[in-house]
């Protein structure tokens, strides 16, 4: 599967002082376009209902900000830090984050749709009750994250770090973890959510123990 990647102008803007320029946007409603942000630190700052299209972050650090309810169309996250910040009920299409650090980042009750998360470190994230379509997993560290009654559709992950995740009522059939570490993934009993996953051998020995089964060598 091929994800689209984010549409760019050919001329950016830079953007100086992110925090003030954004919120006459937000108050009008106005979306952002052909803009570029770089080397921007950012503290406890309310970017909600923020949109941003055609746009790059690169080097960019926000310390516990909000972006509830915002809209991110072609826009690219290269080296930034959004860890503990709160995208909840927001919405991404054709999105890609590069070497991001988002650990803890809150991405619940998402709309995800063409989006490539790449050398990203997901750690204890929540992508819970979230919608994904055709987004690829590519070395990410997920370890410990939620992602509990989400919808996931055409979803690939590759060389990634699937460990001690919440899945519960998130159905994994026909997702492919056979190039990925898979293990001891928290689901419901008896675990439907497995019904139809694409696991290699020697995860299938450790996950054959959730239906109780004991495995004598």
């Amino acid at each position: 599967m091929s994800i689209p990647s984010p549409k760019l102008a050919k001329t950016l803007s830079q953007v100086n002082d992110f925090s003030t320029y954004t919120q006459d946007f937000i108050t009008e409603e106005i979306p952002i376009q052909n803009t570029e942000i770089c080397n921007e630190t950012i503290k406890d700052t309310d970017f909600s209902k923020l949109e941003i299209q055609t746009s790059v972050f690169e080097n960019c650090t926000f310390y516990d900000c909000s972006f509830e309810n915002a809209t991110f169309i072609d826009v690219i996250f290269q080296s930034c830090d959004f860890s503990n910040c709160k995208f909840s009920e927001s919405y991404f299409e054709r999105c890609k984050f590069n070497q991001c650090k988002c650990v803890g980042i809150d991405l619940s009750k998402t709309i995800i749709k063409q989006n490539t998360f790449e050398q990203t470190n997901l750690q204890y994230s929540n992508f819970d009750e979230t919608k994904i379509t055709d987004v690829l997993f590519y070395h990410i560290n997920f370890t410990e994250a939620s992602m509990s009654r989400a919808k996931l559709k055409r979803f690939i992950a590759k060389k990634s770090i699937f460990l001690n995740n919440n899945f519960s009522k998130t159905l994994l059939e026909k997702i492919d973890f056979t190039e990925n570490e898979f293990s001891m993934p928290i689901v419901s009993s008896p675990p439907i959510e497995l019904k139809g996953v694409i696991v290699n051998t020697f995860q299938a020995v450790e996950l054959i123990r959730i239906w109780g089964i004991i495995v004598n060598d």
